[in-house]
């Protein structure tokens, strides 16, 4: 299983990359959508020359999400607040002419909500539904769809950063906001490096349109935070199912991003429910588990691969013992009269498994106390 681990300036030395490849990272991401193209050939040859090819680079394209940009600091707003968002502060200034009052916007990963309470052809009046902040490169979801068949996939900034993945032969493009099949064909025609690309699910047209927009052999991502901000954060854990689903029937390598560990961006110990879903989500078979800001911008991002393969040993070391035995009297294991006998069989070998199970993954001790974790070495 991969663990594509996303680069922040803290991890651009030798030292910090060789790390994150000696606990499992195998996939290091840029996001295009913070950094110009000048700066991203400049991490990926950096990159190149830490890890050689021990590890891949993948280059992600932002698409044409619209958003904000040109802010001298972050708008903070309260609940009920109303605030104005002009059109060069925009990546797409067109937008302006799209909107209607009444439109909503999910921001933050679908923390925050707003509602558009005033338009002209220059400028959007918001109207935010509770407390929160947007900063540049925040990106603005509506819940209406609009993007109409005139509304471009790629915006500059894309066009710049396809001259360098062709140039430097970038071994991953993701693409972001896919919707459509034109959007697909697209990108097939600017990148050359066609089996490079990997189609990010993240909008509502992505995920009811899989059928007409993913082939066999090919690679998806699904971002949960993007895609709940469109269909509802409610409606995660049912099509994240249904997405994964898909892709094994269909041969298709999938993986998944947003919030894995989020407690681990300022702690070094992840929360119960945490690992419990990733146990879970590896338990699916998925290709690969994408970590966003628990590596770019968090406190301990080697501790977060450890514990994702720490969870990955977990789930492969009870692989045989979930794998149902022939019975003796030629019953079924798992037949009404045996089911007991099953259980006390899988306990005691699970029992074998407590000395590698019941610390994280680096051998900490820990001690649950209430509702906290505490570790002591």
């Amino acid at each position: 299983m991969d663990i594509i681990a996303t680069l922040g300036p803290s991890l651009l030395t030798w030292t910090r990359i060789n790390s994150l490849i000696a606990e499992g990272v195998t996939i290091f991401r840029v996001n295009g959508a913070h950094t110009d193209a000048h700066m991203v050939a400049s991490i990926v040859e950096k990159v190149r020359r830490f890890a050689g090819d021990r590890a891949r680079i993948m280059v992600d394209l932002p698409t044409n999400k619209v958003r904000v940009m040109n802010i001298s600091e972050p708008i903070v707003f309260g609940a009920g607040d109303s605030f104005v968002i002009h059109g060069f502060q925009l990546n797409y200034q067109d937008l302006c002419q799209r909107v209607r009052i009444g439109d909503e916007v999910i921001v933050n990963d679908g923390r925050n909500r707003l509602r558009v309470t005033g338009v002209n052809g220059h400028s959007i009046e918001f109207q935010a539904e509770g407390a929160g902040q947007l900063g540049n490169n925040r990106g603005l979801i509506f819940t209406r769809e609009i993007y109409a068949p005139d509304f471009p996939y790629f915006f500059q900034r894309d066009l710049e950063l396809i001259e360098v993945v062709n140039d430097l032969n970038v071994d991953l493009v993701g693409l972001s906001y896919l919707r459509h099949p034109r959007d697909k064909q697209e990108a097939k025609r600017r990148i050359r490096a066609r089996r490079s690309l990997v189609y990010k699910i993240e909008t509502r047209a992505a995920f009811e349109n899989l059928e007409r927009l993913i082939e066999p052999e090919e690679r998806i991502l699904i971002d949960r935070g993007d895609l709940a901000g469109e269909i509802g954060l409610l409606q995660i854990p049912h099509a994240q199912d249904q997405i994964i689903r898909f892709a094994h029937r269909h041969r298709v390598a999938v993986y998944l991003a947003t919030q894995f560990l989020a407690t681990m961006e300022s702690s070094p110990i992840p929360h119960v429910a945490e690992v419990s879903a990733l146990y879970e989500i590896v338990k699916l078979g998925v290709s690969g588990i994408q970590l966003s800001e628990e590596t770019a911008v968090g406190k301990f991002p080697l501790e977060a691969v450890r514990w994702i393969r720490g969870v990955e040993r977990l789930v492969n070391d009870e692989s045989d013992i979930r794998r149902p035995r022939a019975a003796s009297n030629g019953r079924s294991p798992l037949s009404r009269r045996n089911r007991r006998a099953d259980r006390v069989v899988d306990v005691g070998e699970v029992a074998a498994l407590k000395p590698q199970t019941l610390g994280p993954p680096d051998g900490t001790q820990e001690k649950v106390a209430g509702n906290e974790t505490m570790a002591t070495r």
